[in-house]
């Protein structure tokens, strides 16, 4: 039935007319994304396209099962052949389904080089930016960046953070988003369902209106597009998609008459940012601790150098050297305290995220089980996904699931540990649970085990439990890791200090390149 149907798809798209766009996709979400991974491979393997689109998808969709027999040249010479935004979307899907582990030993670098290349040659054809001339204009900041959401969506707050940061240090700073990835309208080849369209707010097109993330409402306002958050404005600009020749313009414009000294990007890789990085200095600042390795901006690492991070740099052959910092946090504001106690009959740890039905694998389930047999007063709270597929029925006896809610937080609160899977993401949760003096148990990999440092970190189940059982029964080790999380926290949300010192290694190697 799968193969008759993908056929009568692949058939559909050697048409050069009327793709079924909307009718693959939801056919892909309906009736492919439920199967298992077996059948998947089975269904792919025995599937064989004619069409370029069909090509493309089978092709991901193996990547994204993490087939390594995947002809990578191929796959470079037909992406290739995609229009910028298709390729835009693509190499997006596979970025993301490698920031949750689900794409594996494939490097994507050659296709976000060849993507860059093909949008700045395009973008030069109608705009061109003019170098910085002189010092610049040091009071203005440009901040870019590739989503901007709500207070929900840690990337906009990280935005809003270095915003206020600067306002701190008397500068004007102005947030523009260019969405990297476009519209589901734009979409015309099928990439794996759910395909990853990011997140685009149509309200924010509106011209003269403030937009209140503190309320989450707007309303008219005559000095043009602004948002709200913490009780601050901060001009604002949305353009998308970024091919859009008329948006590209006005913000190549807005840069040559204001001749800004200082233009940041937040967030991922961003080819805006890079077609502006070709002619001026442009800072490339991600919201997690990875090495990003941008084509023309100045990358910055949010770690110190590892030895693995100096071969990859030499290997690349970049065009500037990587700054280093810390990333800032500024926590959405709360009135909860911590409410748990270690006499408590029930003991709570809290598992924090959106992307946790992901995230979640077999070796966390086996630290749950481990954790439950040790301390069978033991529960568990998913704050986030409302179920996860599979989770063990006993398991499920003893946990919730919040499902989306607004106030992670307070949640939090009332839980004794944090336990984070081994993932990329998660280190606003986990600042958060530190703010409370709720220590965070990670494993040395990926965003928060940089953000907390060594004090809670463990590489086997054995530590994590005498941890545990030290914490519950010794009050003089219980103070002294309550204050160990609220020294962390306090280093982590010390945002004008942290981006001071960034802007003076920043300004540093814009003088140098000058002279």
């Amino acid at each position: 039935m799968y193969i008759t149907e993908l056929s009568r798809f692949d058939h559909l798209y050697l048409q050069a007319h009327d793709w079924p766009v909307n009718e693959f996709h939801n056919w892909d979400n309906a009736n492919f994304l439920p199967l298992s991974t077996d059948i998947k491979r089975q269904i792919l393997n025995n599937f064989t396209p004619v069409s370029v689109p069909l090509i493309m998808w089978r092709k991901v969709q193996l990547l994204l099962l993490g087939d390594q027999q995947v002809d990578s040249q191929k796959l470079l010479r037909y992406f290739a052949t995609l229009p910028f935004l298709q390729q835009n979307m693509l190499y997006s899907q596979l970025m993301r389904a490698n920031f949750v582990d689900h794409s594996k030993m494939f490097d994507c670098g050659p296709l976000y080089q060849m993507m860059i290349q093909n949008f700045c040659q395009q973008s030069s054809e109608f705009c061109q930016v003019s170098p910085l001339i002189g010092s610049g204009n040091e009071e203005i900041v440009l901040l870019l960046t590739n989503q901007f959401v709500n207070t929900q969506h840690g990337p906009t707050l990280t935005v809003l953070n270095y915003a206020s940061a600067f306002k701190a240090m008397g500068k004007h700073p102005v947030v523009i988003c260019c969405t990297s990835v476009a519209k589901s309208s734009h979409y015309l080849y099928p990439m794996p369902a759910p395909i990853f369209f990011g997140a685009v707010r149509n309200e924010y097109y509106e011209s003269d209106t403030l937009f209140d993330l503190d309320t989450g409402q707007q309303q008219p306002y005559e000095a043009g597009s602004a948002v709200k958050c913490w009780d601050q404005l901060f001009d604002f600009m949305q353009i998308t998609p970024m091919d859009d020749t008329e948006h590209l313009v006005d913000l190549i414009n807005v840069i040559n008459q204001l001749n800004p000294r200082f233009i940041i990007g937040v967030g991922g890789l961003n080819p805006v940012l890079e077609y502006i990085a070709q002619s001026r200095p442009v800072l490339n600042i991600p919201c997690v601790t990875s090495l990003v390795t941008p084509l023309y901006a100045v990358p910055v690492l949010h770690r110190d150098l590892t030895e693995k991070d100096q071969l990859s740099i030499a290997a690349l052959s970049l065009a500037h050297p990587v700054l280093t910092s810390r990333l800032p946090f500024r926590l959405r504001k709360f009135d909860c305290v911590k409410s748990s106690k270690v006499t408590d009959h029930v003991l709570k740890f809290a598992i924090v995220g959106y992307r946790l039905e992901q995230e979640v694998g077999a070796d966390f389930i086996e630290t749950l089980w481990v954790i439950k047999k040790q301390f069978p007063q033991s529960a568990f709270v998913f704050i986030g996904p409302e179920t996860i597929a599979g989770f063990p029925v006993e398991l499920a006896s003893c946990s919730y699931f919040s499902g989306s809610v607004s106030n992670a937080i307070d949640l939090i609160a009332n839980c004794h540990f944090m336990l984070n899977p081994k993932r990329q993401g998660g280190g606003t949760s986990a600042i958060e649970a530190l703010s409370l003096g709720i220590p965070v148990l990670t494993e040395a990999y990926g965003d928060v085990y940089q953000y907390i440092g060594n004090d809670f970190v463990f590489s086997t189940n054995k530590e994590r439990l005498a941890f545990i059982q030290r914490y519950l029964t010794d009050p003089e080790f219980e103070a002294h890791s309550k204050q160990t999380c609220l020294e962390t926290a306090a280093k982590a949300t010390d945002s004008l200090a942290v981006v001071q010192a960034l802007l003076l290694d920043y300004d540093s190697y814009i003088y140098q390149l000058q002279h």
